[in-house]
């Protein structure tokens, strides 16, 4: 496996990437897009992603040259706290490729990237619910900060 910066001509396959490791999150949030990632948003996101001086963005490659996973990372502006934040905006392995280290791998990419670029700290959001995402980023170090809430109105 190779961790790698994705190369500019590769979004449409991070499109597909997205669509293929989120696809339980509607078990999650019925509120969901499920196919956000091919909506002219989603295009428009992951077009900008690769070309933006500011964010950055790894894929894993498999051994044959099969992206298994990857991880996109911005400029978070937390106008009330002190620290330079870096988000987790994306993040994610296909399943055939989960607990085999790619994760860990591309978050230690991702959290040097921050470090040698000024970062302090980085931010990730993740659903409540989802145990084991929550789990794999304890264990990368991550601690509860806050707690989103919502209600239909």
């Amino acid at each position: 496996m190779t961790i790698r910066k994705v190369k500019h001509e590769e979004w449409a396959d991070l499109q597909k990437l997205n669509n293929e490791v989120f696809v339980d999150n509607a078990s999650y949030d019925p509120d969901i897009i499920e196919d956000w990632a091919f909506s002219e948003a989603g295009k428009k996101y992951f077009q900008e992603l690769v070309i933006d001086a500011q964010s950055v963005c790894f894929v894993a490659e498999s051994d044959d040259g099969a992206l298994i996973g990857y991880i996109a990372a911005s400029p978070k502006i937390f106008s009330y706290r002190k620290s330079k934040y870096l988000e987790v905006e994306n993040m994610g392995v296909i399943p055939a490729y989960r607990s085999q280290g790619v994760g860990q791998k591309l978050m230690e990419e991702c959290m040097d990237w921050a470090k040698k670029s000024g970062y302090q700290k980085l931010f990730v959001n993740s659903y409540f619910a989802n145990k084991k995402a929550v789990s794999f980023y304890e264990r990368c170090g991550f601690r509860p900060i806050d707690l989103g809430l919502e209600v239909n109105v």
